[in-house]
């Protein structure tokens, strides 16, 4: 879109994410929540003083830094799974791989069997 036009954006519709609500139910707040357009007009409308502005941001930088670590143990949990499945794959191929060859052989020695099976029946006719 040309800013240039003078044509206003649209607002971001007001959707939070399952999780996200259910942060709120509980009496919490995400980022997400935090920049829905309702919670920043809020913002703007108070102007607290400067020392209550700075627990404010003491408080929002806390909790910021606690969702970061959040993150950053949901994405060490996430990465232990993904190497988990690439072992439990690694190890069903192995499984299929030993199984088809099992398989192979099993069907060369019925095989064998049965060819020898058929020069014993000829054998008995001449």
């Amino acid at each position: 879109m040309n800013r240039m036009s003078g044509q206003r954006l649209k607002p971001i519709s007001e959707e939070i994410t399952p999780a996200d609500h259910r942060i709120l139910s509980y009496g919490g707040t995400s980022s997400n929540l935090e920049r829905l357009p309702s919670r920043l007009q809020r913002a703007k409308r108070t102007s607290p003083d400067s020392k209550t502005q700075w627990e404010e941001y003491a408080y929002e930088m806390s909790y910021l830094k606690a969702e970061l670590q959040w993150h950053k143990e949901t994405k060490q949990i996430l990465l232990q799974l993904q190497e988990d499945i690439f072992g439990v794959f690694s190890s069903l191929e192995d499984a299929l791989v030993r199984a088809t060859t099992r398989l192979n052989e099993s069907e060369q020695d019925y095989l064998m069997l049965w060819e020898s099976s058929s020069r014993y029946e000829i054998g008995d006719r001449i």
